[in-house]
């Protein structure tokens, strides 16, 4: 039995962020990982030639330390790349995210003065009274009025998550919107309409926004990311070790089983890291309490699953991804790899990525492969998409617990679970394993911080406060 300072439990981004920096120093690690390559959500596969990503997982931060220290490291080459994305609405595709006088321009006039009136009534009223901010509706009707809310949160926030948007929390737009931001971006809002300004937004407005401005992309997928990452904790020594299944966890004894390849094996730690889903981490580890496993039911991941569609044509559009609202189509985004690198797909075509968020055992999820394609393909040409003579192949791809599901009360079950698991000696990290919805930037953000306050001899569950 091999002894190791630090086991991680997943080789996610934010597992491999963490291995990064703490081998660094010197520190010894073991990296398990389920999947036969390492990556997590930030992973590339490669099908007949193509190179498919988990819809559009770029890098972008406004950290510029952070930027530095991911541009630097060896053997990894990052394009930088202006985003272009719309949004399919009132039959046409429109600029994402939203211009208000773009929006209003489209709607049907009724509606477009009623909402105009709403977003500015809105705004002044705001200045007087700031009312109880719970949901993610609650958040976006103070900031936007109750008429564009029915525009342009319901339907597409409903139809991702599968609830209404006042059962989901506020947090969510908390972490996804900078605040500064976006009392800057209000405020340009309002001056162009009271000006009659129809002009488009610069750039820099652009950058405002949650999924705005510029990013950075490899040439062959996002898995040059996190393979870049893996190799430099592996010259630190570290082991990374595929296929590997977690068959029991001994917090006591600090012992980890796993098999590989049919073999059985064992190791000790100091500490444990877990990125790995936290009802799977809770039923591994030995320490059991009624009150954890009935706030782990009521707390929940979303499915998703993306279908490839390959065209034999060199582009189907300019945009980077595109949104869809609409109930009536089965797919939410839109992701063109050929926009981002030529390298992602041959010579003279496309690939496109349509994700559908789900819940495993629903109807959907339940959809075979052909189906799911059959639909993706239908609805893509139905709206003009993709043009009705294209020759189509396709492919299909489900991910489980892709994204945590922030409901009202999210925050206290969370709470009660973390605080039981962790310990001084095993620690929660990542998307996944500590229920947080990060972006790409976030999460090494976040495996960066926890092994910085290991080296430092900080608090390690100072991270995030539940």
């Amino acid at each position: 039995m091999k002894k190791y300072d630090f086991v991680v439990l997943g080789a996610g981004i934010a597992g491999l962020a963490f291995a990064k920096k703490i081998s660094e120093k010197g520190s010894s690690i073991l990296m398990l990982e389920k999947e036969k390559q390492i990556g997590g959500l930030s992973r590339t596969i490669k099908h007949n030639g193509f190179y498919l990503d988990f819809c559009a997982h770029r890098f972008h931060t406004k950290n510029e330390e952070l930027l530095k220290e991911i541009t630097s490291l060896p053997n990894l080459k990052l394009y930088k790349h202006t985003k272009r994305s719309r949004i399919y609405m009132f039959n046409k595709y429109l600029k994402y995210p939203f211009e208000i006088q773009n929006l209003l321009a489209a709607m049907p006039p009724h509606k477009s003065v009623l909402s105009g009136t709403s977003f500015l009534m809105n705004s002044i009223k705001k200045k007087f009274k700031k009312p109880r901010i719970i949901s993610y509706k609650d958040w976006f009707v103070y900031f936007y009025g109750k008429q564009l809310y029915n525009v342009m949160c319901y339907p597409y926030t409903s139809k991702i998550w599968h609830m209404d948007p006042g059962k989901i929390s506020v947090d969510w737009a908390d972490q996804r919107f900078p605040k500064e931001g976006l009392r800057r971006l209000i405020k340009k809002i309002i001056k162009k309409i009271i000006t009659l300004d129809f002009s488009s937004y610069k750039l820099e407005d652009d950058e405002l926004a949650p999924d705005g401005g510029m990013f950075y992309y490899p040439l062959r997928g996002i898995q040059e990311l996190s393979d870049s990452l893996a190799r430099v904790s592996i010259k630190n020594r570290a082991e990374i070790l595929c296929s590997t299944e977690i068959t029991g966890i001994s917090t006591k004894d600090k012992i980890i089983y796993y098999t590989l390849n049919k073999k059985k094996y064992s190791a000790k730690y100091d500490k444990l890291i877990s990125t790995i889903p936290l009802h799977d981490f809770y039923k591994l580890q030995d320490r059991k309490d009624p009150k954890v496993e009935s706030s782990l039911k009521k707390l929940g991941y979303m499915d998703i699953i993306f279908v490839y569609l390959f065209l034999d044509r060199k582009n189907v559009s300019k945009d980077s991804w595109l949104y869809f609202p609409d109930k009536n189509i089965i797919f939410n985004r839109a992701v063109e790899f050929s926009n981002w690198s030529p390298k992602m797909c041959p010579e003279g075509k496309t690939s496109i990525c349509f994700d559908i968020t789900t819940y495993e055992g629903d109807k959907i999820w339940n959809m075979s492969d052909d189906k799911l394609s059959e639909k993706t393909i239908s609805d893509a040409k139905r709206i003009n998409y993709i043009d009705k003579k294209d020759k189509v192949s396709s492919y299909v791809f489900r991910l489980k617990n892709a994204y945590p599901v922030y409901d009202l009360d999210y925050k206290k079950k969370l709470n009660a679970i973390v605080k039981f698991l962790e310990s001084d000696s095993l620690f929660l990290l990542g998307r996944t394993g500590i229920f947080r919805y990060n972006n790409l930037d976030n999460s090494v953000e976040m495996g960066f911080k926890l092994a910085e306050n290991f080296i430092e001899g900080k608090d390690p569950k100072s991270i995030y406060e539940y």
